[in-house]
């Protein structure tokens, strides 16, 4: 299958035929340059899910054609793992002629109907050429438990994962053991919404360690490894064990906040461990103060439990 667009299969991260792993590289869009994304679509006896369907619905179509002899005699279904831009930006293809349900997480209706949303899809139309044919499609199915699909051969169960973000939700195949953590998961880390969010991340990281999967795919990172998950789970509570140690003795000013990760001692070359895999430092730098940000935030909300 050839790279078209910056779209192209990436067959090395599945050992299973019926689990197709699609990466999105980004360019041109100025501080995500060289942002990878991965999707995925499953093949069952029934249905081919997609889940996520990247930039742009040019997106979306060079998936689909790659897959299109496997279309035959199934129902397409299509689910967003949550509302950014890089994973359900591409909705609109499933629309019209390619017409097909869109399964989310209830709470991506509300941030896809949003003011918000409009304006920053507003916005990348004004500055970057690849979201000019973009439109927000909301889901046309939601929950908020939890909701399986019954393939016949695999079973697919959506679970609720919030931390990254409230709508943020991951798959299960239970047949195979293999989780798709989309962006729960992430390399070196993933990144925590708020401060309100910290005890939904951990949960969710709990979850996933105690749901002892084989395989785990998340959307960046290139990892298949349930080591990875212990990895985030161990780096969030490294982050907490300093913050705690730091608020015995006082409070950080707003000013400090601002390089919280300065402020506990925990550089970003100390979690990477001086790996030499290329990441953005730039990005990664930004999402390891506003982790650290948000524990202490969340910390000092119950500074009398401390």
């Amino acid at each position: 299958m050839p790279i078209n667009d910056g779209v192209f299969f990436v067959p090395e991260m599945s050992t299973d035929r019926r689990v197709n792993v699609f990466r999105r590289i980004i360019h041109d869009l100025d501080e995500f340059e060289g942002l990878e994304v991965d999707a995925y679509i499953v093949i069952t006896e029934r249905y081919l899910v997609v889940f996520d369907t990247l930039l742009c619905p040019e997106d979306s179509a060079i998936m689909m054609h790659m897959v299109e002899d496997q279309c035959i005699g199934r129902q397409i279904l299509v689910v967003n793992s949550h509302a950014d831009w890089d994973h359900c930006w591409g909705n609109v293809y499933f629309t019209g002629e390619h017409a097909a349900p869109i399964i989310a997480h209830h709470h991506s209706l509300t941030r896809l109907q949003s003011e918000e949303a409009r304006q920053e899809l507003k916005d990348y139309k004004q500055r970057y050429p690849v979201f000019h044919t973009v439109e927000l499609i909301s889901p046309t199915i939601t929950f908020n438990e939890g909701l399986t699909i019954r393939g016949g051969d695999l079973t697919i169960e959506l679970i609720p994962a919030p931390g990254h973000h409230p709508d943020h939700i991951a798959a299960w195949i239970p047949q195979l053991r293999l989780l798709l953590a989309f962006d729960a998961v992430e390399k070196p880390f993933p990144s925590i919404e708020n401060a309100d969010a910290v005890p939904a991340m951990f949960a969710t990281l709990a979850h996933f360690v105690a749901m002892l999967p084989e395989r785990v795919l998340c959307s960046h990172g290139k990892s298949t490894s349930f080591a990875l998950v212990k990895e985030n789970l161990e780096y969030l509570r490294e982050i907490e064990r300093r913050s705690r140690a730091l608020l015995q003795g006082r409070r950080p000013t707003d000013d400090e906040l601002e390089h919280a990760s300065e402020v506990i001692h925990y550089s970003l070359d100390e979690v990477t461990g001086g790996s030499t895999e290329p990441f953005d430092r730039i990005y990664y730098n930004w999402a390891h103060d506003a982790n650290v940000r948000s524990l202490l935030q969340w910390l000092m909300s119950y500074q009398g439990e401390i």
